[in-house]
């Protein structure tokens, strides 16, 4: 089954800064606990979480070969490495002080039956901290369905807080947001590429270019794409009521209290 995986040291890892900023917000809750990382994917979130004084982590995905370069890259005594259905959570073994699930859920078939399986696993003052793609920030759906083919739902925020709250007592909604400088970078740059091709495309630097070649004196000009790359800071996790102040909707960010374990009765 096709997967929407981010691999450390791709290409696309030069633009992976969003996801990093969920787990350095996430680090500041780990400290000292027992955590979860739901759909973690290569690795990396677990061990950013260890790293940042989580006391063990338990780290589940449902690929095997995903999990087995995960171990190999991150594998350490306080990681634990779990093929797992974040349907049902049935191999890990709670309760837990913290569960993230960043980016998993719109991929789950059934996202509630995740709810209520973090619900049962949770200690009673455990939190959750769930984050999804913003529907008010991604591409329209397509015959009424999510245009990312690996997604099965998109929400938007008062959606997805609705959700959350048949599972948990308190929730808390953030926001995380493409800062307004990242948004008016990538403008530029845009703009900046079709002013060189619009350059380069006159016919008199065309056939310039064409001789430099011959003669061997052309040169290759450095891509400039990497001027939009963003960092962690461009993806700031904020209240979601200042968040319009800040940037543009990126994901909603819910930080959930109070599990309610008869939910899951």
């Amino acid at each position: 089954m096709a997967m929407e995986r981010l691999v450390c040291g791709s290409e696309a890892w030069d633009y992976s800064a969003d996801h990093l900023a969920r787990y350095l917000f996430a680090a500041e809750y780990a400290k000292g606990k027992r955590v979860l990382d739901a759909g973690t994917g290569p690795g990396y979130g677990a061990f950013i979480l260890k790293q940042n004084g989580a006391r063990h982590v338990q780290a589940v995905d449902c690929d095997d070969e995903t999990l087995s370069a995960a171990r190999k890259t991150f594998g350490c005594s306080e990681i634990e490495f779990l093929r797992d259905d974040c349907h049902e959570l049935k191999k890990v073994t709670g309760p837990f002080d913290l569960i993230c699930s960043f980016e998993n859920i719109e991929h789950l078939k059934s996202p509630m039956l995740f709810l209520r399986a973090a619900a049962r696993l949770l200690s009673p003052g455990g939190i959750l901290l769930c984050s999804t793609p913003d529907r008010a920030g991604t591409p329209s759906f397509v015959d009424g369905h999510p245009a990312n083919p690996f997604h099965f739902h998109e929400w938007y925020r008062d959606e997805f807080q609705t959700m959350l709250v048949q599972c948990f007592g308190e929730i808390e909604m953030r926001a995380q947001l493409r800062s307004n400088a990242l948004v008016l970078r990538t403008e530029a740059v845009a703009a900046l590429q079709d002013h060189l091709a619009y350059l380069w495309g006159n016919p008199v630097r065309r056939g310039a270019r064409w001789l430099l070649g011959i003669f061997g004196c052309g040169r290759s000009w450095p891509s400039i794409t990497g001027l939009r790359a963003p960092s962690i800071g461009d993806y700031p996790i904020v209240d979601a009521p200042i968040a319009p102040l800040v940037g543009k909707p990126w994901c909603h960010f819910a930080i959930c209290r109070r599990p309610q374990t008869e939910a899951v009765a």
